[in-house]
This record gives structure tokens, C-alpha cells and sequence, in this order.
């Protein structure tokens, strides 16, 4: 009988342990794409941001094709560049405030095609949103609490079943 309550008690103590106690942040991808180069060339990515945070941009020299050399990218707006410029395949991080920002790229594909394709993936962090976790802690002990006694209560309905005799 011990036994039979060694599984769900250790199962909850498994799910309390795995529950983090910190705040998570809920990040958004705005641009995950693939971009192709011919020659000399690039692209650009307006984004409309309506709250501040942290805006990371990472690009990608994906070897296909030729390879892009002289890869440079950079996040802008309307009055300049915002943040380091890159000049190689990398990932920057840049603090900003509410408005229109321009994720820009380009390089020079050399080779036989002169074709190439760099991979540029740009996430968005806003500033103070965090997510409520402890109303998922309860929603899981309830629901773990609810198949348990549901369990308990069809193991004491068939202990109390008496054989009809014939």
C-alpha cells in the first residue's frame, strides 16, 4: 500500500523541483529569413516596435552556393545607425526605445555563381513583460491533485465490489 503512494508523491515532488522560481521573460522573433545575395547586394527589414526593450539581430554566412564576403550588418533609423555595426557573421544586442528601427545587411558574394545566402534571424526582449508563473504552479499541482484522487476514488469503488455468488 506504501508503494502505491510512492509514485504520485514523488511525481509532484519531480514537478515542484523543475518549476523555476525565477521570472521569465517572453521574447518575440520579428525576422527569421534567409536572404540571397547576387554580387554585390543586400536587404533590408523595417521594424515597428511600440514598446522599448532589447532588440538582438544574428547573421548567418550560410555556405551555399558562393560564399558572401564582406558581410556588414546594422540596425538603424531614420536619423542614423543605432548600435556597433558588424562586419562579420555574428549576433549584437542593442538597447531601444518605441519606433521605426531598419535591420540592414549586405556583402559582396564571390565565386563561381556569385551568388550567396546569409541567414538573419532578429529577436525583440521587451523590457519588463514578465510572465506570471505561479498561476501555472497551481493549474499543474490541481491538475496532478485531480488525476491522483480520480484514481484513488475507481481503486476504492473496485475494493468494495463483492463477488455476486452464483
Amino acid at each position: 500500500m506504501k508503494m502505491r503512494r510512492f509514485f504520485p508523491v514523488s511525481m509532484l515532488l519531480c514537478a515542484c523541483g523543475l518549476i523555476s522560481a525565477e521570472a521569465v521573460r517572453a521574447g518575440t522573433v520579428l525576422y527569421d529569413n534567409a536572404s540571397l545575395i547576387s554580387g554585390q547586394g543586400g536587404a533590408s527589414q523595417a521594424l515597428d516596435l511600440t514598446t522599448s526593450g532589447t532588440l538582438t539581430i544574428t547573421v548567418t554566412n550560410i555556405p551555399w552556393l558562393d560564399v558572401v564576403a564582406d558581410l556588414t550588418s546594422f540596425v538603424s533609423t531614420s536619423t542614423g545607425v543605432v548600435g556597433n555595426k558588424m562586419y562579420a557573421a555574428g549576433t549584437e544586442s542593442i538597447n531601444v526605445g518605441p519606433g521605426i528601427y531598419y535591420a540592414n545587411w549586405f556583402g559582396d558574394a564571390q565565386g563561381t555563381f556569385n551568388e550567396g545566402v546569409v541567414g538573419v534571424k532578429i529577436q525583440f526582449q521587451p523590457a519588463g513583460s514578465v510572465v506570471p508563473l505561479p498561476a501555472s504552479l497551481i493549474l499543474l499541482l490541481s491538475g496532478l491533485g485531480l488525476l491522483f484522487g480520480w484514481q484513488w476514488r475507481e481503486a476504492i469503488a473496485r475494493s468494495s465490489m463483492k463477488p455476486i455468488p452464483a
